[in-house]
């Protein structure tokens, strides 16, 4: 038997005409349930003038506003103090069918939610299943997820997607601890690991300590990373594809119905699942819809076409991307994106507009003279801030002095080139700078006491 090369051809083949009116005809849909189980969404909608029933097409919901994180935590207090849950005033199903709750970590305040119904775990497992079948993997594979598994969504919710797949899950999470993951690693041997960029990267460091050999021992052939930008780099990818011996892919999303993930030609991510998510450009400074061409720059807007609990409608959370439409040489359809950065991260330095992952990809140009590891110092809160930049720089064990100020120098003009800023460069030694299994700050706001 022939093995097919998508977990569900039917679905994820659909292009030109045809997906759009699958879309359409979903979006009247999912519009018509929005407006008549949530009071937000049908002052929303109906303040735009939208009416559900007469949609044609993907543009008809231009006129409706873009919902973004800070309107979420609104709605989410808004339904503590007047429905006495926080799961937002967008919640559409009745609170006794939720059967699942994940949330960011809330650092900056109240946590976002997001809610499951049963339906909404069946969609999830679809997405899940077309995505790590991309990969390769197969029922009977096994896979560590390395993911923080407490209230993320690329942690518990994967579980059940995975195991519904025929995967063999070993779900030790960040949680865990680096020693007790490359421990279980060792002995389960999984075929692929799922975890952080930043996190995979470290582990590579610690395994000559905590196992006494080289991540490329534990037989890891596929890698996948998410939860922040890094695995779309060459420079990251590279590193981590001879440290691991592995393909490694990068992927985006985990819940609302949307994934997107790279292929082996890493020409930026295809979305899986088209039928079930939109996907729109929206233009930073105007906030409007614009069309998105090959190469267009954009932030990436959102909306469910098929989520019952809290789905989403025209979800703005400020991830700029590159949109990429011309046909990707791997033969897999639909558009691709190339995540450069979150909005709400960009610094501006004398006009030019800087995004710390962009940073740090220049910087990892340079391995293996530098760790990698890289932080921005800020004196002032921005996004405008002084020139010339604090960049705080890993170099590699062994390095002489000369050496250091070599690479320091290359440094500068490097990003001077790429970037068109001027940075300060501090060269640390290996392991200066604190590793996390979750997301990696890239920013020090040494003026809030962060130093």
């Amino acid at each position: 038997m022939v093995d097919r090369h998508l977990w569900n051809p039917d679905r994820e083949s659909v292009q030109g005409d045809a997906l759009r009116e699958l879309q359409a005809g979903r979006l009247r849909q999912q519009l018509s349930y929005l407006r008549g189980r949530s009071g937000f969404y049908r002052e929303r909608i109906d303040g735009a003038g939208v009416r559900p029933q007469d949609i044609t097409s993907l543009e008809d919901i231009h006129p409706i506003p873009c919902f973004t994180k800070y309107q979420h935590r609104e709605v989410q207090e808004a339904s503590l103090s007047e429905l006495g849950h926080p799961y937002g005033t967008h919640l559409c199903a009745p609170l006794d069918q939720v059967i699942g709750v994940q949330a960011t970590s809330g650092t900056s305040g109240l946590p976002t939610f997001y809610t499951f119904s049963k339906h909404d775990y069946d969609v999830n497992d679809e997405v899940i299943a077309r995505t790590l079948w991309r990969l390769g993997l197969r029922p009977g594979d096994g896979v560590m997820l390395g993911f923080a598994l407490s209230m993320f969504v690329g942690g518990a919710p994967w579980i059940g997607g995975m195991q519904k797949m025929g995967l063999r899950v070993i779900p030790i999470g960040a949680e865990g601890g680096t020693g007790r993951l490359l421990q279980f690693a060792q002995l389960t041997k999984p075929r692929a690991l799922l975890c952080t960029p930043s996190f995979a990267e470290y582990l590579a460091e610690r395994a000559p300590e905590l196992i006494g050999a080289d991540v490329s021992s534990l037989g890891i052939e596929i890698l996948m990373c998410g939860g922040e930008p890094g695995a779309g780099d060459p420079a990251v990818r590279a590193r981590l594809e001879v440290a691991y011996g592995a393909e490694v892919y990068d992927g985006m999303g985990g819940a609302w119905g949307f994934f997107m993930v790279s292929c082996r030609e890493h020409q930026g991510m295809h979305i899986v699942s088209p039928d079930l998510a939109l996907v729109e450009a929206i233009d930073p400074e105007t906030g409007a819809a614009v069309e998105a061409k090959d190469g267009t720059i954009a932030e990436m807007a959102f909306t469910s076409l098929d989520w019952e609990a809290g789905p989403i409608l025209r979800y703005n959370m400020g991830d700029v991307a590159e949109f990429l439409t011309a046909p990707c040489s791997c033969g897999l359809p639909g558009s691709r994106y190339r995540i450069l950065g979150r909005a709400d991260d960009m610094l501006i330095v004398k006009g030019i507009n800087v995004y710390p992952a962009a940073v740090r990809d220049v910087v990892a140009e340079l391995a293996p003279r530098v760790t990698g590891a890289m932080r921005i110092v800020l004196d002032q809160e921005g996004p405008k801030v002084p020139s010339p930049l604090l960049l705080r720089i890993e170099h590699r064990e062994g390095l002489e002095e000369a050496e250091c100020a070599a690479l320091s120098e290359q440094l500068e003009q490097r990003i001077r080139d790429l970037l068109r800023f001027r940075p300060t460069i501090e060269l640390l030694p290996p392991g200066s700078l604190e590793r996390s299994a979750h997301k990696t700050k890239l920013i020090v706001k040494r003026y809030a006491g962060e130093e």
